[in-house]
């Protein structure tokens, strides 16, 4: 057995580590509800915002304490919140250590194998960017579709609160009644929130921590209002009804702009990927054909020039099709 073939059975065996390890934390936790409750909020105070970190690790060090070991190995492990909202957003039980490490595991795959079985070493190269950025692009993606979510149940979560406000309910238990009440994503946001305040964190840094985690001008409004009314005074069950109402205005305008710049964002895609897949089709049936573009100089002109002029035309579409609301 070669050494490049130790190397690739290697980073084989790390990915399937990080997958084993992926499948048995969704097991164990939909086992208990429990366990499952307190390591989301262990993960959101691993992954919060700025303020009242002391507070929060505090909290994170007692907790630790009634967990189990892999629990407590997992959840002491070097963290990046940023990457860590990221995960928490798309569901993944596992925090950015070992996020990355799969990912590493996965691009070295990709790079151990092409050099074993394609005729270019530069191929290799490029299938190990692909496999090592590939988790981070579908984690963008879950993290879109759970933004989109949390601004279409923010409106009904408003309207909540100002009921809550009305029947007489103080604006934290409004709060926590979204809570409870409302579905993820929003109910779990608003339950960090509720903690963090119960931590004993301001209700001003809780809510800037839920505008760091959800980069929402409409959430930003709401934090604004709230604080205002807290400093100010007056009537914030009305405040909340017009931003629930603005919000939906722009929901609903927004809807209709995607939907007319739909075909456009649809022949972009064929316009950028139709041409990728013609040089992988043609690079794995004729070979010799396709290695003109990098063996001989003209064709190493052709293929810079082509690659710039699929970058500047994907740029001018996104600028047409991109309507800022």
């Amino acid at each position: 057995m070669d050494l490049l073939t130790i190397f690739l059975l290697a980073a084989i065996f790390l990915f399937t580590v990080a997958v084993v390890e992926v499948i048995f934390l969704f097991l164990s936790e939909s086992r208990f509800a429990e366990k499952r409750t307190v390591k989301k909020r262990l993960l959101f105070i691993s992954a919060g915002g700025k303020h009242g970190q002391d507070k929060l690790l505090k909290y994170r060090e007692r907790v630790l304490e009634d967990v189990g070991a892999m629990e407590r190995l997992a959840l002491k492990l070097p963290r990046l919140s940023l990457l860590d909202r990221k995960l928490l957003k798309a569901r993944v039980p596992i925090n950015a250590t070992v996020f990355i490490l799969g990912s590493i595991a996965l691009g070295a795959i990709g790079f151990f194998g092409g050099l074993k079985y394609f005729p270019e070493p530069i191929a290799a190269v490029v299938l190990a960017v692909i496999l090592l950025l590939v988790p981070y692009f579908l984690l963008r993606i879950a993290e879109k579709s759970y933004y989109n979510k949390f601004a279409d149940q923010l409106p009904e979560a408003l309207d909540l609160l100002a009921r809550a406000v009305r029947s007489g309910h103080a604006l934290t238990s409004g709060l926590e009644l979204i809570a409870e009440e409302m579905e993820d994503p929003i109910g779990s946001e608003f339950a960090a929130t509720v903690d963090e305040m119960k931590l004993g964190l301001t209700m001003k840094e809780a809510l800037d921590n839920l505008c760091e985690r959800i980069p929402s001008t409409d959430l930003r409004f709401f934090a604004i209002a709230v604080l205002v009314q807290k400093e100010t005074g007056g009537n914030i069950a009305e405040v909340l009804d017009n931003i629930s109402r603005l919000i939906r205005e722009r929901l609903q305008f927004a809807r209709q702009v995607r939907a007319l710049t739909a075909e456009g964002r649809y022949s972009a895609g064929v316009l950028i990927i139709l041409p990728i897949l013609m040089f992988i089709y043609i690079y794995f049936m004729n070979y010799a054909y396709i290695s003109l573009l990098w063996k001989e100089k003209l064709g190493q002109y052709m293929m810079f020039g082509a690659i710039v002029m699929q970058i500047i035309g994907a740029y001018v579409i996104k600028r047409i099709v991109t309507i800022e609301i």
